[in-house]
């Protein structure tokens, strides 16, 4: 069922994308990765599906049962009162009735954006008509619950390494401009995506534009400048986090315990930070 509150949560996370200023989306994998970034100051969230994928135990790419990606949504959006976008990858399906109602059911535990993939795991794009197709079906449904969602379209050009620089951007482009014209609200280049590049995405797509965070994308000021509304910092989190605790993992297992007794979150501190 879909509520007036989060009606309102999608209207302040559509508003966002078209504010003249960049935020950055906090990407989260679980309720308690969404309450710390909530907590500490972050306006609206994005799931990560690596993230999500490692916190259930699976590699990232549609590995993990949809039925738990719903439960952790809906575990999160219990847990926060601020925007949460669902990184559904390629829809958990092929077929279009099939994307829009697994979106449906992320909707009812709370969504109030979607991010969908044209990669396959190939390294290959999805035919563009065919990825057409899944962003409208999203927009047909943002009509049919009467909630304007976000659709952030992804295109995997730069993150597959299609092709040299200009036929990345070439590409980028070409999808880009086809995505807003099927209703994409925003368009995200995840990627290392060369500062030049990113400018002339921004001037000629006509849609806000998304970045990922990466060593080559990671100048803040500069993206801001570019005119970037959206920038996502996708698994990095929480692959620090896990190789923590891959890392503790091996010193326990030679007999060492300092990485895991040693830190300044003990337990009363853990209770006191949750603590709502």
């Amino acid at each position: 069922m879909i509520t007036d509150k989060q009606r309102d949560l999608a209207k302040k996370f559509m508003n966002m994308h078209h504010a003249n200023k960049m935020f950055i989306l906090a990407n989260a994998w679980d309720a308690g990765s969404a309450y710390i970034f909530k907590k500490e100051g972050f306006e609206a969230l994005g799931t990560t599906s690596q993230g999500m994928a490692l916190s259930y135990g699976y590699a990232d790419g549609q590995n993990m049962l949809f039925d738990d990606v719903v439960y952790a949504v809906e575990s999160m959006t219990r847990r926060v009162d601020i925007p949460v976008s669902v990184d559904i990858e390629r829809g958990f399906a092929d077929n279009t009735d099939k994307v829009k109602a697994n979106a449906l059911r992320l909707l009812e535990a709370g969504a109030v954006g979607f991010n969908i993939e044209d990669g396959k795991q190939d390294k290959t794009l999805d035919e563009l008509p065919f990825f057409l197709k899944k962003i409208q079906a999203l927009a047909e449904l943002k009509k049919e619950c009467n909630l304007n969602f976000v659709i952030n379209a992804r295109t995997c050009t730069y993150w597959h390494n299609i092709g040299d620089e200009e036929y990345k951007l070439q590409v980028a482009l070409e999808r880009g401009k086809a995505f807003k014209e099927a209703g994409a609200d925003c368009v995200f280049y995840p990627g290392a995506v060369p500062l030049e590049s990113v400018k002339i995405l921004v001037k000629e797509v006509g849609a806000p534009i998304n970045i990922l965070l990466t060593p080559a994308t990671s100048d803040l000021d500069a993206l801001r400048e570019a005119g970037v509304r959206r920038l996502s910092i996708g698994s990095g989190p929480a692959r620090s986090a896990y190789n923590h605790v891959i890392a503790m993992a091996e010193d326990l297992k030679k007999g060492e315990t300092d990485k895991i007794l040693k830190h300044a979150f003990v337990y009363a501190e853990a209770n006191t930070y949750f603590k709502k």
